[in-house]
């Protein structure tokens, strides 16, 4: 499908009335993405496709019931879908839609889904040994503490020693914790495009930030380009998105850009978001039809590093959480065992 020249054939009028209230969790929304890029496949229909899994899988999928409805009075399926998927997913299937590449999109959207649910449920596999060891050495510590120490005549150097190591403990514990609650109420706070520059900062989750940016903008692009449209049409079409969406914020920020004189490629090598191969593809001045497919195949590209990257660092988990473990039993030593030794020879003298 080609661009037609207004932005509203991409932009739905009726996005601000459906509210995203009753999401679905992400293995469900594996499950739907899948099982409609199947059945589409197969020669379904949008609607008989959606009435299919909906009859099929009861009460998982009984809250998209008013989904059928809105495809049978002719609303696309991005915009029936949007009360229950995230917004950067929805206009992500908004576009796939309009310009004919919906059940590659849906395969996509769902084997990401898929993978993200399945990463979640490792990462609670590897955390649970751990976690029990951990609480474990916890209680260890209050049994200690309360039951045993209190048996001793201890000397006034321990009961300051131990005080010293439950204030230092304590204080650490709720500097850490306030300190995470502030920064996840100012990231909320933040707009989508500063939130994303925020992370990329980061030493650990930047480079997966970076990635999974470089992965959603250069896709979107891609198939707006094979869409027919100019890189000023694909800022034209953002600039009418919700204002939330990275989209939207993002093609605002390259029309600025643009529009104060600086070239693609410029704006493109300073903008930590996206990826540096991306100037490499747009300074060679390929034809349109081959930058959007070499740009959908970057982004696949993206995505296969995206998910390498998430299975590395998950596979670091286990091993942080029993440095912990380590940690936690050398100050229990420290805290406990030293001051009973020292009670222990007080009481023999």
């Amino acid at each position: 499908m080609k661009y037609s020249g207004r932005w509203d054939v991409l932009v739905p009028k009726r996005w601000h009335v459906l509210r995203a209230t009753n999401r679905l969790t992400i293995r469900r929304q594996a499950t739907l993405f899948e099982t409609l890029a199947d059945l589409i496949d197969n020669g379904f229909s949008l609607r008989n496709a959606m009435d299919f899994i909906v009859d099929v899988n009861g009460q998982q999928f009984k809250q998209l019931s008013p989904v059928i409805s809105r495809l049978q009075a002719g609303t696309d399926l991005a915009t029936a879908l949007q009360p229950y998927i995230g917004v950067d997913l929805y206009y992500q299937l908004l576009i796939a839609e309009q310009h004919g590449a919906l059940t590659s999109t849906l395969e996509q959207a769902g084997h990401l889904m898929r993978t993200k649910a399945t990463q979640q449920q490792q990462i609670r596999r590897l955390l649970q040994y751990p976690l029990i060891l951990l609480a474990l050495l916890i209680g260890t510590l209050v049994m200690v503490k309360t039951a045993i120490l209190p048996n001793f005549n201890s000397t006034a150097t321990a009961p300051a020693r131990a005080i010293s190591w439950e204030l230092l403990l304590g204080s650490a514990a709720t500097v850490m914790l306030l300190g995470t609650i502030i920064v996840i109420g100012h990231l909320k706070r933040l707009p989508a495009r500063r939130r994303f520059l925020w992370l990329a900062r980061l030493p650990i989750v930047g480079p997966l930030i970076r990635t999974y940016c470089g992965y959603y903008l250069t896709l979107n692009a891609g198939m707006l380009l094979s869409g027919g449209l100019e890189l000023r049409g694909i800022c034209e079409v953002s600039r009418h998105f919700k204002t939330q969406s990275l989209l939207q914020q993002q093609g605002e920020f390259v029309e600025t850009c643009l529009l104060a004189g600086e070239s693609l490629t410029t704006i493109i090598k300073r903008d930590r978001l996206l990826p540096d191969e991306l100037e490499l593809l747009v300074g060679k001045e390929s034809p349109t039809e081959q930058l959007s497919q070499e740009m959908i195949y970057f982004a696949m590209m993206q995505y296969r590093r995206l998910v390498r990257d998430l299975n590395r660092l998950i596979s670091w988990i286990q091993p942080l959480m029993f440095m912990v473990i380590a940690v936690v039993i050398v100050g229990t030593y420290l805290n406990i065992l030293l001051p009973m030794y020292n009670s222990m020879g007080e009481i023999l003298k």
